[in-house]
């Protein structure tokens, strides 16, 4: 039951709505509404298209009303009606979206009239999102509402035969450049990118999409399904990164249309780029192939470490724990390993982690599909406590670390080596078929700078002694 005031447990609902789901749309201007400290998440998480690409006046810019102690007492109306002002006679944007923050819903702004008398005012669309901090309603969720309620269905436009909204947060540069090509030579008409880079024209629009494709690891699917209920759309999850993935996706699409050509084209599309890219597939596995790499889930990009690493021929330990439990504990991790290294271990060491009793599972979790010809995967799958993870660990002795946000089995003095890999942090992701060989130029990369696991850095020299 959601509490009024209580943080929400997913995160800032400001943050996902402001950063998420609002971010990627390059002609609104999005206004802070709150201190000035709130509006810097909206400098670190501005716009993220291509490079050289065309940007309007305001995108490098970020916009708040910089509320005092004075606003907080006696009210940020009068300032934020000034700010719309401001900004609609200085950029001239498409729209504006104001992003209100904790303060706000606390002193009662009445963000929604200020939008009203400013968008009568100079004759542009402006919507007020009620995104305070600690609402218990997620951000994402609250945008995609107000979005869907407010600009969704308000144009048309002649779209192609197989028109689709291609949802992703990685759709926000120069990689989502090759899946949009990809779509084009199967035959899709991207109409909307929502979380990706997108304009305001074409969310109006968006209602007009036959298919809402959705690439995220996040658990975003009300928003999708809201287009379903209210305009018809299909709706499907697909992941495009790793090879065996995209293919899998490609041709899940291709059948919700039921189109014998689209289905012919989209084979062509895979043979095509399997081809171009395989000499590189085959020196990078030549690199890789028989290493050992532990993977600590989380709820954003692991699984698309993990199902990249297995095309690289590399024998990948995931290590799971439930994400959704209020609160977690020592015990209850859930422990893929595969079974080419489990049966290296001795009987004694076999028989303490409770591998006679494990299932044997050919696909790991959020890893439905892997592309590596003439060889079969199959892991062990196990419930073990905290030590028992770390024992295992060090006697499967991992050649690499995806220690993720989550990871809490402390290895920083383990001689292994370990590397944070997560595209939230990094801003790196490998979405498409040339995802594989960035994929693999950034594991060599880790791999190969070892003077983090080799030489102390100097403030922790002496450390012990003191």
């Amino acid at each position: 039951m959601a509490i009024p005031g209580v943080f929400y447990g997913g995160g800032c609902s400001y943050m996902a709505c402001r950063g998420l789901m609002m971010s990627g749309i390059e002609d609104v201007l999005l206004i802070t509404h709150g201190p000035v400290g709130c509006a810097y998440f909206s400098g670190i998480n501005g716009y993220r298209g291509a490079d050289g690409a065309e940007r309007p006046a305001h995108i490098a810019r970020t916009f708040s009303t910089h509320m005092d102690e004075t606003d907080v007492i006696f009210g940020g109306e009068e300032k934020l009606a000034r700010a719309i002002d401001e900004a609609v006679e200085r950029y001239a944007p498409e729209a504006i979206a104001i992003c209100a923050t904790c303060p706000v819903g606390l002193i009662g702004d009445d963000i929604e009239q200020v939008a009203r008398d400013a968008a009568e005012r100079n004759g542009v669309d402006i919507l007020p999102l009620s995104c305070e901090g600690f609402k218990s309603e997620p951000g994402w969720l609250h945008g995609g509402k107000q979005i869907l309620d407010n600009w969704v269905g308000r144009e048309s436009r002649r779209t192609g035969e197989f028109p689709i909204h291609f949802m992703s947060e990685a759709c926000g540069d120069d990689r989502a450049r090759e899946m949009k090509d990809i779509f084009g030579r199967v035959g899709y008409d991207v109409v909307c990118s929502l979380m990706g880079i997108t304009t305001y024209r074409d969310i109006v629009r968006s209602h007009e999409a036959k298919l809402v494709v959705l690439d995220s690891g996040k658990a975003i699917d009300e928003v999708p399904l809201m287009y379903r209920e209210r305009y018809g759309s299909g709706f499907m999850r697909v992941n495009l990164t790793g090879i065996g993935n995209i293919a899998a996706s490609l041709r899940a699409m291709a059948a919700f249309f039921e189109d014998e050509g689209l289905a012919e084209r989209t084979e062509q599309v895979i043979r095509e780029e399997c081809a171009r890219i395989e000499p590189v597939r085959a020196r990078c596995r030549a690199d890789f192939d028989g290493m050992r790499v532990a993977a600590f889930e989380d709820i954003f990009r692991s699984n698309d470490f993990a199902v990249l690493s297995s095309e690289l021929g590399m024998d990948v330990i995931m290590v799971a724990q439930d994400y959704e439990a209020e609160v977690y504990t020592e015990e209850g991790f859930t422990v893929h390993v595969p079974c080419s290294l489990a049966d290296g271990l001795g009987k004694s060491e076999f028989r303490a982690f409770g591998f006679d009793d494990a299932q044997t599972v050919t696909r790991l979790p959020g890893c439905p599909e892997i592309d590596y010809p003439k060889r079969a995967f199959a892991w062990l799958r196990v419930k073990l406590d905290r030590a028992q993870v770390s024992t295992l660990i060090a006697l499967l002795t991992p050649d690499l670390c995806f220690a993720g946000i989550g990871e809490r089995f402390g290895y920083a003095s383990a001689t292994m080596r370990s590397e944070k890999f997560l595209s939230d942090e990094r801003g790196t992701d490998y979405m498409g078929f040339d995802g594989f060989e960035r994929y693999a130029r950034d594991l060599a990369q880790a791999r190969d700078l070892s003077h983090w696991v080799l030489d102390q850095p100097s403030w922790m020299r002496g450390w012990e002694a003191r």
